[in-house]
């Protein structure tokens, strides 16, 4: 496999979405015996899962289905690279001065969150990278159409850029900001991460003082944003907000919008497949179908028709050789309709729902509110050490209920005791000073009416998503 340039790629994808469906067929299917040939040769895990496999691919159910789980049961094995090592990126992970930069000199690393009970440790090469970043120029910008007076305001405003997400951890958000800083050190001034594990009145004063014209975070995050800038405490006035890492519903869409006063875009994707959608000037989501594969599926892999919503989904990235990821599961739902989208685009479009987790909301000792973001809650967690899995539950406006699962049994109790000390603090730290922390005998669980798992939401009745 040849290594992709930016000129390469640009003009590539320019043509693909001028030539037809029958062209950017033909470049999934060439993409997919490239991928899956260069996997089969160069990683040992898909040499042997390959085995029976035939050499051509006339259609991707002849490859088999692949998880987390077993990938990083087979890191070693599963990397192209044989330089790269399992215990040498755990070691890169582990410094925190590594945040920004590749590892050999040549692959973004990043982990994902442990929500569905496994974190995965990823690496992009800059071939990927540079799809990636294509993809997002080519096809994400062109649909937010701004005014004279809106693209004046990014002017004056200086194009500042405020990203709100977990910070701290080597999060794909958080590398690729701090990467892009280090590397472009001019954008230093223009260009922020805020941690949305901060407490929400200082989160507000650093955005007042920064100023953004852009805002991007998770929709939880922009929701909590958007009442406290219809309370008047925000004061900053963006002219282009972007969602991601969560399900964006509509009515989150309308009151971010309202609030700001601006368009709101969304996004789908993952930290295994960046650049997997771009949504159109009608604000449906497509696949970039020419660089990925998605196979919408029901409990046993087994693909549903068009337009049904699903019980999983089966990802292919066609992009990054040196971590293949054919055939891998995600939990999300999803459904690809057939019918061509209103917008003209020949790409497919796909409806999501994916991580639906709650905004938990406390009592404060004063008598207001205190929002609790649900990811920032659950990285506080995850990071807890000897941890396999947890869910958090709110039953009461005082009271948070954890399930847990340690790596070790014999070590729970420690763990336990580390996980509630964590919680209690980072509560603490946001005023919820007066919430109960207390522990379920039940393991974490399928919710009971949705049947997927969730790893942070609200019992409270009078809840509000």
């Amino acid at each position: 496999m040849k290594t992709v340039t930016y000129p390469a790629a640009l003009w590539d994808t320019f043509r693909a979405a001028r030539e037809g469906q029958a062209a950017v067929a033909a470049r999934r299917q060439r993409r997919l015996d490239d991928i899956a040939g260069y996997a089969r040769t160069h990683s040992r895990y898909y040499g042997r899962l390959y085995h029976d496999v035939p050499e051509r691919i006339s259609e991707i159910g002849q490859l088999p289905v692949t998880t987390k789980a077993d990938l990083m049961a087979h890191f070693d094995d599963w990397v192209t690279d044989m330089s790269v090592t399992r215990t040498e990126v755990e070691a890169f992970l582990a410094d925190p001065r590594s945040i920004g930069r590749d590892f050999l000199g040549r692959y973004v690393v990043c982990t994902t969150s442990g929500a569905t009970g496994i974190p995965a440790i990823l690496l992009h090469d800059m071939s990927a990278l540079t799809v990636y970043n294509v993809l997002g120029y080519v096809r994400s910008l062109p649909a937010v159409r701004l005014s004279p007076r809106q693209l004046w305001a990014l002017v004056r405003g200086r194009f500042h850029l405020a990203a709100v997400m977990v910070s701290g951890g080597h999060y794909l958000g958080n590398v690729m900001m701090a990467r892009r800083l280090r590397t472009m050190r001019f954008r230093r001034r223009t260009q922020r991460l805020f941690s949305a594990l901060a407490p929400i009145d200082e989160l507000v004063r650093d955005l007042n003082a920064f100023a953004p014209v852009m805002v991007a975070g998770y929709p939880s995050a922009l929701e909590t944003l958007a009442l406290e800038r219809q309370a008047g405490s925000l004061t900053i006035h963006p002219v282009m907000v972007t969602a991601a890492g969560e399900t964006l519903s509509a009515a989150q869409r309308r009151l971010i919008g309202t609030a700001f006063g601006c368009p709101v875009s969304n996004y789908y994707g993952s930290s295994e497949a960046v650049g997997l959608t771009f949504e159109c000037s009608l604000q449906r989501l497509h696949v970039n179908s020419d660089w990925y594969i998605v196979e919408p599926v029901d409990d046993h892999n087994q693909p549903v028709p068009a337009g049904r919503l699903s019980d999983g989904v089966l990802v292919t990235n066609l992009a990054n050789r040196i971590q293949p990821v054919i055939r891998y599961q995600l939990g999300d739902r999803v459904a690809l309709m057939s019918d061509p989208c209103p917008c003209g685009s020949l790409f497919p479009v796909i409806d999501v729902v994916g991580r639906t987790d709650d905004v938990l909301v406390f009592r404060a000792p004063s008598g207001g509110e205190v929002r609790v973001l649900p990811l920032a809650i659950a990285t506080v967690a995850e990071e807890t050490p000897g941890l396999a899995r947890c869910q958090l539950i709110q039953r009461t406006p005082s009271t948070l209920t954890v399930r847990m699962r340690a790596i070790d049994p014999d070590h729970e109790t420690a763990v336990w005791g580390s996980l509630s000390r964590r919680l209690t603090e980072y509560l603490s730290a946001l005023g919820a000073t007066t919430v109960t922390v207390e522990r379920s005998d039940e393991p974490p669980t399928l919710h009971p009416r949705s049947g997927k798992f969730r790893q942070v939401f609200s019992e409270i009745q009078d809840h509000q998503p």
